[in-house]
């Protein structure tokens, strides 16, 4: 039998979840806030940036807005890479019925 929400208010919460796919696979990180998901993707990309570039080009991303170079992470790593922040409902366990 699936679960069926109760007919009264639902406490729920939004989390933020970051995601950095890649040839291993996936890494997550939770968050309670967008910003902080953000935050996540650029200590990843800025953590390793150097292991897909050239030295002229290191030079270049790293003056990149944070934004920009997560917009284009995609492309830095050659298509193989891709960061992105996804939201989630996050329910109480007193949201829902057997």
């Amino acid at each position: 039998m699936s679960a069926i929400p109760k007919m009264r208010p639902i406490v729920q919460q939004t989390v933020w979840v970051a995601k950095w796919e890649h040839k291993h696979g996936e890494d997550l990180a939770i968050h309670t806030t967008e910003e902080g998901a953000r935050k996540q993707l650029v200590a990843w990309a800025r953590g390793c940036v150097e292991e897909w570039t050239t030295p002229e080009e290191l030079s270049f991303y790293n003056n990149l807005p944070d934004a920009h170079l997560i917009a284009r992470w995609f492309e830095i790593t050659g298509e193989a890479e891709s960061l992105y922040v996804e939201d989630h409902l996050l329910y109480s366990a007193d949201a829902w019925t057997a």
